[in-house]
Formats: structure tokens, sequence, C-alpha cells
């Protein structure tokens, strides 16, 4: 026996439909979203680390980009200097620099961890490397302060040229198999631009494109995605204008690639540049008690030769926004 459905009804549930499709903007086709800490600007932080090497204390100029945790520690990549900090999850912040043997004149722009094994994207080559990290607790003590070792992975399937907006982001699954590579920006005024998050396959020396890019459209060509980070079973994102000093961090679902801003850090981020903080926040990160970190390069250069920062106009800011529930540092 069928069942009959009056037609004012039928009305009403289209009607519906249509509002719920078309009422929303980039996430209306969402069917839902990981729920996130609750972070609020109110309860950012400002960390001072104190380092072994002056030359890489805050008022150096760093050029501090990719940003990554474990349970006890900070990982900063310094962009030009081919070095990684490792700075303590403690009140006291201790921070240790390694040498990386990364190619000269290399941009080390993104910074991922899993498992003792760090990801970095290199943004003047175009290029991938994955590095050993070792034991967590001899990292830059050892007597004879090698380096550490770089293995370039074999980008496939993703035509980048290296240049000053290339690669600025990178990430890695839980699970260590997929590898999230940042492209920060592509196209023209004229026709637009965007951002693309390129999903790829670790394999043995070299990464497998999976799918299509997924595409972050911008808004126009001031902005741009300029970091990486996993929470949940998604990714946050950086994403900044300039000029115009507005920044965002925005939640991206890799399945359906929808995308939402989760937190305006705009007003923060102006004020803290009259106090002498660089505010260009490139690195993104998330500890496992929820705290959000994020950490701002603090100077513009071309090529650089020297082996060392010099010190620099604006400090390196290094920020962390606790979750509501965890505001006290512990």
């Amino acid at each position: 026996m069928g069942v009959f459905l009056p037609k004012s009804f039928i009305h009403a549930v289209w009607v519906l439909c249509v509002a719920l499709v078309g009422g929303g903007c980039r996430s209306a086709a969402v069917d839902h979203w990981t729920s996130l800490p609750e972070w609020s600007v109110d309860d950012a932080e400002i960390v001072s680390w104190h380092s072994e090497n002056a030359a890489f204390g805050q008022d150096f100029a760093l050029e501090a980009s990719g940003l990554a945790v474990s349970d006890r520690f900070l990982y900063l990549a310094s962009e030009k200097y081919a070095r990684v900090l490792q700075v303590e999850l403690s009140p006291d912040h201790q921070a240790r620099a390694m040498v990386l043997d990364a190619p000269p004149h290399s941009e080390l722009e993104g910074l991922a961890l899993h498992e003792g094994t760090f990801y970095l994207c290199d943004e003047a080559h175009a290029a991938v490397y994955s590095a050993s990290l070792g034991d967590e607790d001899d990292f830059g003590t050892s007597p004879d302060h090698r380096s550490i070792e770089t293995r370039a992975l074999t980008v496939e399937g993703v035509r980048v040229q290296g240049s000053k907006i290339g690669f600025e982001g990178i990430e890695v699954s839980p699970d260590g198999k997929v590898l999230f590579l940042l492209l920060e920006r592509s196209g023209t005024i004229e026709h637009g631009c965007s951002s693309k998050i390129y999903r790829s396959r670790i394999r043995s020396g070299h990464l497998e494109l999976e799918k299509w890019p997924l595409v972050v459209k911008l808004e126009d060509c001031d902005w741009r995605l300029s970091g990486l980070a996993w929470w949940g079973d998604g990714l946050l994102a950086l994403k900044t204008q300039f000029p115009g000093q507005r920044y965002e961090v925005i939640q991206i679902n890799p399945k359906n690639r929808e995308w939402r801003v989760v937190l305006d850090l705009t007003d923060f981020l102006r004020s803290v540049a009259n106090q002498g903080w660089s505010n260009n926040v490139e690195g993104i990160a998330v500890a496992q008690d929820g705290s959000l970190w994020l950490v701002a390069d603090n100077a513009v250069t071309g090529i650089v030769d020297d082996p060392l920062p010099p010190r620099a106009d604006q400090k390196t800011l290094l920020l962390r926004i606790p979750p509501a529930a965890n505001r006290m540092y512990n």
C-alpha cells in the first residue's frame, strides 16, 4: 500500500532543502566538522624561549616558518639557516638548535613530525626532505655537532617551480601514510588566486600524488595560506592577507574539500607589532593538550650566505592559545 504525502508537505521539504543548500557559504555542504578546542584570543600568551646558542634567540632574524610539536617539545624550522630548534614544553622553555644538511640557499618553509621523522618543504628548490629526529633527549647534544642528514623525496605529479611563492607548508596524516603539501598561492589578479593542498602517498624515496589538489579560493591575490596542522580527522591552516594584515585560522575537511574560518587573530596580531614582535605568522601546530601554537617569520631577506642570523628589527613571535579548560600553562 502506498503512502500519500500532501503536496503542502512535499513543498515544505523542498523549500527546506533549498534553504539548507543555498543558505550557507563554503561550509554548507559539510555533514559534520571535527570539534575543536575552545580557543579564545583573549587567552593568547606570548612565549619566550631561552636558547643555548644566542644567535637563535628571538632577537635574531631566524625567519622561523615551519612548526611541529611532540608530547614534550616544539620544533621550529629556521627558514634560511638550515636549523631546527627544539623548544621544551615547560615553563622555562629551554631551546637547542641542530644543523640540517639541506642544500645551499634552501628556504625551509614547512615542518612536520611523525614518529621520529621530520618532513620539510623547501620553497626555493620546490623540494621535500625527510630526516630522522632520533632520540629527542639527545637532540643537538652530539659532541662533534654533526648535522641531521636529510633525504630528498621525489615529488611525483606536482609541477611547481622553486620561487618566492611556492611550497609554504607541510603536514603528515596521523597514520604516517599521507603527506599534505601546501602551495601558498597561484593564479592572477585578472582570473583570481587560490591556494592548493596536494595529497600524496609516502612511498620509499618518493611521494605519489593521490588526488587532485584541494583548492582554497582566495578573496584576492593578497591572501594566501601559509601553514598546515592536523587536528582530529582534518586540517587547520593559516590564512593571511598582506598588505592589510588580516589573519585567520581555517579548518579544512579533506574528504569533501570544504573549509571554514574558526578563529580571527587580526586585532591581536596587529597589536603585537606595536610591541616589537613580528606578526607574519607562518607556522601552526596543535599540542596534545589542545593548545594552539603559532610562530612568525621575523625578517624579509633575499639569498643568505651567512652561517648565522643577524639581529632583527622585530622579535620572533611564538604564540600559545590554550584551550578553555587549560588556560594556565603546566
